[in-house]
């Protein structure tokens, strides 16, 4: 009878158990500074969705209007490590050339999650990834809640 209940706490905790991915995965949408609606979808496969000066970027396939790279298609992915307090964020952007990813750069990020449906991120632009949540970087910093 002990080793019924241990396995049956055993397997109950497992499927329980999430990691920080698993709770990211999803639609998430908030408003930032300037007041512009952002909305960014954490897909199970490493894709992320997301909107860059207003636009919605689809991340498993889309189009680059301007730059050196107008007219190749992209994708945006991420990566996390949970490791770290805040937790580290890249959102690399690869362009697709000849059936191939390459890389083309990184978004640095930190984020926070305050419950499961709240998380706060700050997104560097500048190549310089934040290293806590702070005054000075207040307005770079949003909070994404879940949309059910």
């Amino acid at each position: 009878m002990k080793k019924l209940i241990l396995l049956f706490l055993v397997l109950t905790s497992i499927a329980y158990a999430q990691t920080k991915k698993d709770i990211l995965i999803g639609n998430w949408k908030a408003t930032d500074s300037n007041g512009t609606e952002n909305k960014m979808v954490f897909s199970p496969d490493g894709f992320i969705s997301m909107t860059i000066n207003g636009e919605f970027i689809d991340g498993k396939n889309f189009m680059v209007k301007d730059g050196k790279n107008k007219g190749q298609k992209g994708t945006l992915k991420y990566e996390i490590d949970d490791s770290n307090v805040p937790i580290k964020m890249d959102i690399i952007a690869a362009s697709l050339e000849k059936g191939k990813s390459v890389e083309k750069g990184r978004l640095l990020a930190i984020l926070e999650f305050i419950n499961n449906d709240e998380i706060k991120i700050n997104i560097s632009i500048n190549q310089a990834r934040a290293l806590e949540f702070n005054e000075a970087n207040q307005q770079s910093t949003i909070v994404l809640r879940r949309q059910k």
